[in-house]
This record gives C-alpha cells, structure tokens and sequence, in this order.
C-alpha cells in the first residue's frame, strides 16, 4: 500500500512539474464540460488466499471543470466490476466449496487532469468505493466464505490520447480498496485497463 501511493505522489508530481519540450502551443488544452468512459483490463489481488485476477472494467460519468489553460477537475461517479478470483494453497485444501472472490461496486470521487498538449494529457484520481465482495476469509487452517459491503476508497493515475476534441483512448493504473475487519476479509485489488472517453 505504501508503494501504491507512493507511486501515485510521483504521477502527481510530474503533472505539476511538466517539461516545457511537451508544450505545443499557448492555447487553451483544458477541457471541460460533459463526459462518459469506460474501460477494460485486468483486475488482480495478491491477499491471504487470492494471488491471482481475472477481467475487469467498469464505466463512469461526470463534468470536468477548466481550473486554468492547462488543468481540469473532474467530478464523476461509475460503476467498476473488478473480476472472480481463485483463492490458492491451504485455503483452499481447507475449504470444499467454491473459493473464487467477487468483487463490485460504485464510485465516486475527483479526476485532475494535466494536458500536456492538444493531443497528450496524464491524470490522477481518486475517492469513494462502495464496495460489495465475496470471498474467503484470511485464515488459512479454517477459511470461510463471507458476503461484505464497505465504503473504503479507490486512487489511480493515467495517461491518453485525444483523436477528436470529443473521443480519447488511455492507459491506466487503479488501486480499489476492499475489505471488512470485522468478517476478516480483504480483498485489495490492483486495475490495469485501457480505457476511452466521449465529451459531450
């Protein structure tokens, strides 16, 4: 976890702090208005019983705000399905039944973008995850199989490319945070997707 945002504290950095070489021009690279996404990837967990993934991929929506020629803040909630996974070793030599993780929820939270250029822009996310899972829980000589829904929190950073003012593709890191103490179930999932985006 530390990594996690470790990694993420540099993408901020860079989106500041952008050289000058990848400045084409003076004009106004901000976006803002309407927008629609989606995306589409590999979803994996490396947690007590799981060390694997599965497809993922979910969809938001929200506005993006101009804060200067440059940078946007957007406001967007979605929906993110995170896959099956298989849980492996003693749990499951301790567990007859199905042992595969589910892992679902909404989001909401806030999207800084940098453009770097008309074409190239980077951004990092982050807020909200209402997570509903399922899974084993981390105890390897007596796992049980448990249902959960929490509110913890997802943080993520990208790059992309626009083709047209209204579509753009991107690659992207995500990191969604699931788990309940009390059930003595996590299931810490790392996205990697690529992703397009639609401005109205």
């Amino acid at each position: 976890m530390k990594n996690t945002m470790l990694a993420l504290a540099f993408a901020a950095a860079g989106l500041v702090a952008v050289p000058a070489a990848f400045a084409q021009d003076a004009g106004q690279n901000a976006q803002q208005g309407w927008y629609v996404g989606a995306n589409a990837g590999y979803g994996q967990i490396k947690k007590g019983p799981y060390d694997n993934g599965d497809f993922a991929g979910g969809v938001k929506g929200g506005y993006r705000f101009a804060l200067n020629p440059e940078l946007s803040l957007g406001v967007e909630a979605g929906y993110v399905y995170l896959g099956r996974a298989d849980a492996r070793g003693l749990y499951t030599q301790n567990y007859g039944g199905d042992a595969k993780s589910k892992l679902q929820g909404a989001t909401a939270g806030l999207d800084l973008r940098y453009s770097f250029s008309p074409k190239w822009y980077g951004e990092v996310r982050g807020g909200a995850f209402f997570a509903k899972g399922e899974g084993l829980t981390n105890d390897k000589f007596n796992p049980q199989s448990v249902r959960f829904n929490s509110t913890n929190y997802y943080a993520g950073a990208g790059v992309g490319y626009n083709i047209t003012p209204q579509w753009s593709v991107g690659l992207n890191y995500d990191y969604y945070q699931a788990s309940d103490s009390d059930k003595n179930i996590h299931l810490p999932t790392n996205l990697y997707t690529v992703s397009a985006e639609y401005r109205f």
